[in-house]
């Protein structure tokens, strides 16, 4: 059977049966999940995936259920209502304070990126150079929505780290096309079958933007991203030159896509 999820773009995966408005970086937390065997699961990804068997089950895995998310995009003083209407592989966002709705359709052979003005206009496709532009003048790019790099052919499992106390698988990816980033690395948790972060790279290896997920919510008997971070790094450190947090605050049934 294939597990659903709700989820913002960079999360795939469902992440367990945590509580409402649980915080991912408190240790308790993560103790009470539930901890699943990695040496026997049913998914078929082995104890060691390859970055291809990794790949492949995380766009198995991306159906996301029927539902409707409100929230805001926060970047600096800015704050932007949003409504996330989910289903199936497909991802609709709608801005409240500009005529702005983005479109995505998740597949693994590359995910179809579209915008409007209004609800009664005509879908863009983005395509090139226009994927690599922040949308709404936040720190999230059009290419970032896509999740392209969970596709990108040339990537390597480079080892095992540990990230909030989680352990980890650590891929490396190199984009075959225009992207603002020379490689992405990303984290997966061993426990959850889940992203825990993802950082994008700059020629010199150094990581320029980093997103990490700081809470959950369960609603809906689903388990939603509470907040994501994106954080504009100042290369060579982990200093943040900017953030942009997406929050929800709500979700419902009916997503009426």
């Amino acid at each position: 059977m294939v597990r659903q999820a709700v989820c913002f773009p960079l999360i795939l995966t469902f992440l367990g049966p945590l509580s409402m408005g649980q915080d991912l970086t408190q240790p308790s937390v993560r103790l009470k999940a539930e901890k699943r065997d990695t040496s026997t699961w049913n998914s078929g990804v082995p104890e060691n995936p390859t970055p291809r068997q990794m790949q492949n089950f995380l766009w198995r895995t991306l159906v996301m259920k029927d539902l409707i998310l409100k929230g805001r995009v926060q970047s600096g003083e800015k704050k932007i209502p949003v409504v996330v209407r989910t289903r199936d592989r497909l991802i609709q966002f709608e801005f409240q304070d500009r005529p702005l709705q983005i479109r995505v359709r998740f597949a693994p052979e590359g995910s179809l990126i579209q915008k409007r003005s209004k609800p009664d206009a005509e879908w863009q496709v983005v395509t090139g150079d226009e994927k690599t532009r922040q949308v709404a003048g936040t720190d999230l790019a059009y290419e970032d929505l896509g999740i392209d790099f969970l596709r990108w052919p040339d990537a390597k499992l480079t080892g095992n780290d540990n990230v909030m106390m989680l352990d980890c698988w650590v891929y490396e990816a190199n984009p075959p096309v225009q992207s603002n980033y020379a490689k992405v690395r990303y984290w997966i948790s061993k426990t959850y079958l889940s992203m825990i972060r993802a950082d994008g790279l700059n020629a010199k290896g150094e990581a320029i933007k980093r997103f990490t997920f700081n809470s959950v919510i369960e609603a809906e008997d689903t388990v939603v991203i509470g907040e994501m971070k994106v954080a504009q790094l100042t290369p060579g450190t982990d200093v943040s030159a900017s953030r942009t947090f997406v929050q929800i605050e709500t979700v419902e049934k009916g997503s009426g896509l």
